[in-house]
């Protein structure tokens, strides 16, 4: 290897100094490029001597700011790779983008190099395995392609497709599905403009992309959409005499008719799907079809050895090498897994864990779930299909858990508690490198199992501390992530972020709007595109660049212990509940001990509809009081069993969408007038105990006020809305409690004043309309003008507010989420970093309302918590309030969300006062001068 290197060195000397003597024609060197370029891939090290002379002639004899010289760089750095130096790749590879990137504005570069420059770049980063940087690059490829137009380059739809698959691979499927769609979309509108020579390949992307687009929708479970796009594929690749995509479209046709409850159907897809793969020699499609079919059997039979006689059929089969060893290996680390489970199923747990250790050795031989754990980032993402792994680790310990129920091993029940703990943990970490809320809430609602069987786990072991561990991490975590970004976002960002989200607001209702052209349309798209790509880009750079995020990320699990130091230090109690497929689980923590208790899912769910029937219903709670004292008492002694529940302010975390108000619960049936649990105690909800240990408003920039109220009063006709007379009065009632206030009334109130002055306020009040659910399945509020949908809640700055009360209909509910909650106009603000609000969870009526919220205000100003300020609201609303107007319909429908601290803001002077107290001053003043005058004299 020396002597070649020597050779090689001494020809690049000669040839230098023999061409030196005078410069050469520039386009002959261009023409000798170019022919240098098609011989890189069977010559590599012989064509590299060639491109480094002209690289070095080019330095003495040209300008180096064009393309001709970023070309010969690209070059180099391409026969470096055929060369396997990879590190030396990218580095020509950077070189030569920076020569177009530093001088974009000269006539010299070819702008549309970079489109190549960048998907090549992107192809060296995955040799590396540095998928962050390969996705960096493929972004770049993207957003320079669409600002060019340059809608017929290749590598534009060969870096879509890079990243579609990079987003299924990492579980975010809500990006894989828009970008497939976008790619199939440039494809067929751009169909004319391809090269003979891109035209095969381009088409092959956009059905490869289609591949793709089906299995995201399927992991979505919108299988409706899924078989809809699928009805014509069939005889469009048996036309195109397409095998590899038509036995593809034969077996997702049998995912749908699985779904669909045909099994006849699937299976007879499956088979067709196999048939054709075999028939196209495809070794690896034909392993995961009989792995399919196989899963299909176990899921919807007992027949679990003719399950196992697919999957071992599957295991025979070996990749021929169109996908590579590592996708062959991620398969039949599946198919192991799959094996395992059906030793589970059959009481065989030794054979079960033999080839749950069989599956993991496909990555790394003896390497278990901690080993996954313990991979760096990098090396976790080079790993395709990411659900396979998590899906691995959850159902090895359900085999431990079910060991235990079997065999009574308390050990089982232990190692189960431990894998769970390593899934949540792996969880995290794939969570952190998706970008989409809608796919981190759908993997939120897949591994809810987790929880469900860990928690049911530490129940059975009495394990307290592991319970609230899995009660917390059940619960608000994505909501947790969004308040750690927000905090290592800077004001730049932030700003910077609200203009990308509120461009792609505008840009979706203009497309949404009937009048508007298909050129137009067209345009719309692009520039949603570019914006989402943007919007990822500027998230994924505060993970890169702060070296904490992570461990934010990492740190929301806290103990029980933390919580009786620090949460329990200002309230009695915390009462948090996690509602499982049959049972429902309690875990109430005082200052002196926890109870944690089990309830018959059934009881509770109809102890609870009951409940809240009669309490969202003036005239059947006022028919038949007795029977909802007696619905009230008995949800009671369910919730809280026998325990005695401290006096004082408690705090409590639901689960599920079953919000309900425990102030109204009776604790005393045998008493002659209802004593509601709201007498002895200041109750506050929480997300999480997690989200009130989070440090609010240490990012805000500005603070105009104390007070903002805003009261539309009358709303545009087409909405349909009473107006709220005397919504205005009561704001002015409110306003004489604090200073600083300011009230946007009439056609002030509108949505667009809202938005630019809410951030800036420490206390909003808002007296309007709203509902839980509009066109667009999201909770909205009405102004004076228009409507904002929680959606378009987009602060451009970290907001100063630390409480904001809605007083509108329905504001506490909203969408549920499983695993992470109710996405309500509350969580909304929680998410932007307002740290309290109270809402409604039904309608009352404005007199009632109107009321209450003033008395709330009277005590808030002198400085007490917020929750035993609505404590004292309520209970003051009970002693004025007579006959039918006691009802808890009319008082419990408020409930406060977040943080309890008192608001600090400045209260109003007295006047009167003041002026008396200076005049005081000026006449003692007086006659002091007086005096010393007389003094002196």
């Amino acid at each position: 290897m020396k002597k070649k290197a020597a050779i090689q060195l001494i020809i690049i000397v000669l040839l230098t100094a023999t061409l030196y003597a005078q410069c050469p024609i520039k386009d002959s060197v261009e023409k000798d490029v170019r022919r240098i370029a098609a011989l890189l891939k069977s010559q590599p090290g012989e064509q590299q001597v060639k491109l480094i002379k002209y690289r070095d002639i080019f330095k003495k004899c040209f300008s180096t700011n064009d393309s001709t010289y970023s070309n010969i760089l690209r070059l180099i750095g391409r026969t470096y790779f055929y060369l396997s130096d990879y590190l030396r790749t990218v580095e020509y590879s950077r070189q030569s983008i920076d020569i177009i990137t530093s001088n974009a504005n000269s006539p010299s570069v070819r702008l549309k190099d970079l489109i190549n420059g960048y998907y090549f770049l992107s192809t060296y980063y995955d040799s590396l395995n540095n998928i962050a940087e390969k996705i960096n690059a493929a972004d770049e490829c993207i957003s320079i392609a669409i600002k060019l137009k340059a809608f017929s380059n290749v590598s534009f739809y060969r870096s879509l497709y890079t990243k579609i698959e990079y987003y299924f691979d990492i579980g975010d499927y809500y990006s894989c599905i828009n970008t497939a769609e976008s790619c199939e979309k440039y494809v067929l509108e751009n169909e004319g403009t391809f090269s003979n020579t891109d035209t095969a390949v381009i088409r092959q992307i956009a059905k490869s992309s289609f591949g793709w687009h089906i299995n995201a929708l399927f992991r979505t479970g919108n299988f409706e959409k899924a078989g809809d796009l699928l009805a014509n594929k069939v005889n469009e690749y048996k036309k195109e005499k397409r095998k590899d995509y038509l036995a593809l479209t034969y077996a997702q046709l049998a995912e749908v008719y699985e779904e669909k409850g045909d099994d006849q159907k699937a299976l007879l897809f499956y088979n067709m799907a196999f048939t054709t793969y075999k028939n196209d020699h495809n070794n690896y499609n034909c392993k995961q079809t009989l792995n399919n079919i196989g899963q299909a059997i176990f899921n919807h039979s007992d027949n679990n050895d003719k399950a196992l006689d697919y999957y071992r059929r599957a295991l025979r089969y070996k990749d021929n090498g169109k996908f590579g060893p590592r996708a062959d290996a991620l398969e039949t680390l599946n198919i192991f897994g799959n094996i395992a489970n059906v030793y589970e199923r059959k009481v065989l747990y030794d054979s079960a864990f033999k080839y749950f250790q069989l599956a993991f050795n496909q990555l790394k031989t003896g390497i278990d779930e901690t080993g996954v754990l313990n991979y760096s980032l990098e090396e976790f993402l080079t790993y395709k299909k990411i659900h396979y792994l998590s899906g691995l680790v959850i159902d090895k310990g359900d085999a431990y858990l079910e060991k235990y129920r079997i065999a009574n091993d308390p050990g089982a029940a232990r190692e189960a508690l431990r894998i769970y703990k390593v899934a949540d943990r792996l969880l995290d970490k794939i969570r952190t490198v998706q970008s989409d809320l809608d796919s981190k809430l759908l993997w939120r609602k897949d591994s809810r199992r987790l929880y469900v069987q860990a928690i049911e786990a530490c129940y059975l072991l009495k394990d307290i501390a592991g319970a609230f561990y899995f009660f917390e991490k059940s619960r608000a975590v994505v909501l947790n992530d969004q308040l750690t970004q927000q905090r290592w976002l800077g004001s730049a960002d932030i700003s910077k972020r609200a203009q990308i989200k509120k461009k792609m607001i505008s840009l979706q209702a203009e497309a949404s709007g009937k009048e508007i052209g298909p050129k137009r349309s067209a345009e719309i798209q692009d520039e949603l595109f570019t914006n989402t790509n943007e919007l990822r880009r500027l998230e994924e750079s505060i993970r890169v660049n702060s070296p904490l995020y992570y461990h934010g990320i990492d740190s929301n699990n806290i103990t029980t212990d933390e919580v009786k130091k620090k949460l329990l230090k200002t309230h009695q109690a915390l009462l948090e509940v996690f509602v499982g497929d049959s049972s429902i689980y309690t875990l109430l923590i005082t200052p002196g001990d926890t109870h944690f208790t089990r309830i018959s899912k059934t009881d509770f769910e109809i102890a609870t509809a009951l409940y809240v029937s009669y309490l969202q219903d003036r005239d059947q709670l006022n028919r038949n009081f007795t029977g909802f004292r007696a619905a009230s008492y008995k949800l009671y002694k369910l919730i809280f069993q026998n325990y005695v529940v401290p006096k004082g302010r408690i705090i409590i975390s639901p689960d599920g969408n079953r919000y309900f108000p425990f102030e109204s619960l009776v604790t005393d049936n045998n008493s002659k007038d209802p004593i509601y649990f709201l007498v002895d105690h200041a109750v506050s909800y929480t997300y999480s105990a997690r989200y009130l240990m989070n440090d609010f408003g240490s990012n805000s920039t500005v603070s105009t006020g104390n007070f903002l109220g805003i009261a539309p009063i009358h709303y545009p006709p087409g909405f349909h809305l009473p107006a709220l007379s005397g919504s205005d009065l009561s704001l002015k009632k409110i306003g004489s409690h604090i200073d600083e206030s300011y009230s946007l009334l009439a056609e002030k109130a509108s949505r667009k004043n809202f938005l630019q002055q809410f951030t800036g306020y420490k206390i909003i009040q808002l007296y309007t309309h709203a509902s839980d659910s509009s066109d667009k399945k999201e909770p909205i509020i009405f102004f004076a003008d228009s409507s904002l949908y929680l959606s378009d809640l987009v602060p451009e700055h970290a907001p100063a507010t630390q409480l904001i009360v809605l007083a509108a209909c329905k504001t506490g509910k909203g969408k549920l989420y499983q695993g992470e909650g109710v996405f309500s106009f509350s969580r909304g603000f929680a998410a932007i970093g307002i740290p309290s609000s109270i809402s409604n969870l039904w309608s009352v009526d404005n007199i009632s309302t109107y009321r209450l919220t003033e008395y709330f205000y009277e005590y808030l100003s002198q400085g007490l918590p917020v929750d035993v300020a609505l404590q004292k609201a309520k209970l003051e609303f009970l002693t004025v309030a007579s006959g039918e107007n006691k009802l808890p319909y009319y008082w419990a429908s408020a409930i406060l969300l977040g943080k309890t601290d008192p608001v600090k803001y400045k209260k109003p002077g007295n006047w009167k006062l003041y002026i008396l107290m200076t005049l005081i001053g000026g006449i003692i003043i007086l006659g002091l001068w007086k005096y010393n005058r007389k003094t002196k004299q």
